[in-house]
């Protein structure tokens, strides 16, 4: 009992901590050091990934706080020009003065009141006004331009006035390119009053320049039907269509920000975050440093200590195949050369374990050989040889020839039968023989059907089975108060399971209800005169044979007789 529970303990801390090789925990070390590598880089690509995406959130929001106060500048610009244009009493002063001597005084009052709306609007918005009939055209706030620039916009506003004079140029901002300079204006015609609000793009994107965009990083704007108002280099990032991690495109279109223009970012990350990019860059490539030396590390090991170790594992299991030790002399480690001596004490006792298993394989084989042979029964064969001496002195020739065919079939299928499988049209063969010679020594006493698939004939099933159960039906139900006992053998194929449904059903008086009891409940029907012990046997057999993959079943038949069915996995002789 003791030493049962030392073995189970023994069990259960093996099957806890099982053995590993050191190759194994080589390969554990190596994948942990792989696994913070990746995670580093991981952590690495993650945190640039967080730095873009918030940098284009920040971005995002300073431009729309941009948009909005540009969209409240341009509202409150265009409510101003049409007040002014409509109601404005110094515009009406200055139409009724325009002597030299009252109009420049009544120029700088409408001067100044521009002037004190450009504390809203900002110094970039320059207004200009224009009187039609008399072919004025004036600065109605400081002029941030060029004196240049400023007569071809008076050309362009004044003298080409009639291309103007449309509702799309009036309720919108449009663009003009004046000396290779891009402006936004809006012009608003009232009666005789031209009055112009023009800013330049640079101006209005002035704001947007403070954002840290990176080196090649850029701010363009469209106008739908103009196109971009930009210069060519400013233009140069948005040409690339292809997707970069490190650049990222933010439209801000005319249709979600109700301006009259829609804005371009493009962002360089790198450029932007230079700095943080390449500390990130230099600890991936100081994770990538240390997990190459620790691998040479490994590798050092591997070589110095690991390699020894293997070749001396190997050069155990060679043991196996070998008559004489093996030395260790060349494994570089004094322990392991030591071990040799140990070794070779060892490998007598091995032989003799060697020199044991295989006698005791050639026993087991005996015992099954022997076993085997156990089912031929001497008083059938005593029968048999008694059958044709009577017949002799009967003179009975026929059968004489015909007992000792059938009897000659029956052992010699005894005899060979020394492996595990056979054709079924074999074991339908042999119990034909064996049913031939039962009708020759006790008369035609029974009938027997069989009904067997052509597809079923070259599966494989143990030998001795089917004729083990017709035997027993044969014996158990041969006294019938009919003259005669029916048999009958059904083999079927289950395509959808691929397995050999197999039915032997008699009509005697069915198996006794202690003896089904015991079938059904898998117990041995073996007793002290070693009845029933065909039937234990076949058993056996299948279970030792097909594990779970068999289902056997006995059973009464309502109508009268005893049954058994059995499955068993349908497999095809190749032979």
């Amino acid at each position: 009992m003791n030493v049962s529970i030392g073995d189970e303990l023994m069990k259960k801390s093996i099957y806890r901590n099982p053995s590993r090789s050191i190759n194994y925990y080589l390969k554990v070390l190596l994948i942990i050091i792989l696994c913070i590598l990746l995670l580093h880089i991981l952590v690495s690509i993650l945190t640039i990934s967080i730095t873009r995406k918030q940098s284009i959130d920040n971005i995002t929001n300073t431009v729309n706080l941009y948009l909005d106060n540009a969209k409240s500048k341009l509202n409150a610009i265009d409510h101003f020009m049409i007040w002014t244009v409509t109601h404005e009493p110094l515009l009406d002063k200055i139409e009724s003065n325009l002597t030299m001597a009252t109009l420049p005084e009544s120029l700088t009052d409408f001067r100044s009141r521009v002037n004190d709306f450009q504390y809203t609007s900002g110094k970039d918005f320059q207004f200009f006004l224009g009187l039609k009939k008399e072919n004025y055209f004036f600065n109605s706030s400081s002029i941030q331009m060029d004196y240049s620039d400023y007569l071809q916009i008076k050309d362009y506003f004044f003298f080409k006035r009639e291309n103007l004079n449309t509702y799309e140029t009036m309720s919108t901002w449009q663009s003009i390119e004046i000396n290779h300079t891009y402006y936004l204006y809006h012009l608003i015609e009232y009666e005789n009053r031209i009055f112009i609000c023009m800013v330049s793009v640079d101006d209005i994107l002035k704001p947007l320049r403070d954002i840290n965009l990176g080196g090649e990083g850029s701010i363009a704007m469209e106008i739908e039907g103009t196109g971009f108002l930009s210069k060519s280099e400013d233009l140069e990032p948005f040409k690339n269509t292809t997707y970069q991690f490190f650049n990222s495109r933010l439209v801000f279109k005319e249709s979600n920000t109700s301006l009259p223009f829609t804005l371009h970012i493009s962002v360089d990350h790198f450029g932007a975050f230079k700095n943080i990019v390449i500390i990130q860059f230099l600890l991936i490539f100081a994770a990538i440093i240390i997990s190459i030396i620790l691998f040479m590390i490994l590798l050092y090991i591997k070589n110095r200590l690991i390699n020894p170790i293997q070749s001396f594992s190997t050069n155990l299991s060679k043991i196996n195949s070998s008559k004489e030790a093996i030395d260790f002399e060349n494994s570089n480690i004094i322990e392991l050369e030591q071990a040799n001596t140990h070794f070779k004490d060892l490998i007598t006792e091995i032989k003799k374990l060697k020199v044991n298993i295989y006698e005791q394989e050639l026993e087991k084989r005996r015992i099954q050989m022997d076993f085997m042979r156990l089912q031929i029964k001497p008083h059938f064969y005593i029968n048999c040889l008694s059958s044709v001496y009577s017949m002799a002195e009967m003179h009975m020739y026929e059968e004489i020839k015909e007992m000792a065919l059938s009897t000659s079939k029956y052992f010699r299928f005894l005899f060979q039968t020394n492996q595990n499988f056979v054709q079924l049209k074999k074991e339908v063969e042999h119990i034909h023989h064996y049913l031939a010679i039962h009708q020759l020594l006790h008369g035609p006493t029974f009938q027997f059907e069989s009904d067997v698939e052509p597809t079923t004939t070259q599966t494989k099933i143990p030998p001795l089975v089917l004729q083990t159960f017709i035997e027993n039906a044969i014996k158990h139900g041969s006294s019938l108060d009919e003259d005669m006992m029916r048999l009958s053998l059904s083999v079927k194929y289950l395509e959808k399971k691929e397995q050999l449904q197999i039915t032997i059903c008699d009509n005697g008086p069915g198996y006794p209800i202690y003896i089904l009891n015991k079938l059904q409940n898998n117990m041995l029907l073996t007793n002290k005169e070693g009845s029933h012990i065909g039937i234990s046997n076949v058993v056996q057999r299948l279970r030792l044979l097909y594990g779970e993959d068999y289902r056997i079943r006995f059973f009464n038949i309502p109508s009268g007789g005893a049954a058994v069915e059995l499955i068993l996995p349908y497999e095809k002789d190749k032979e």
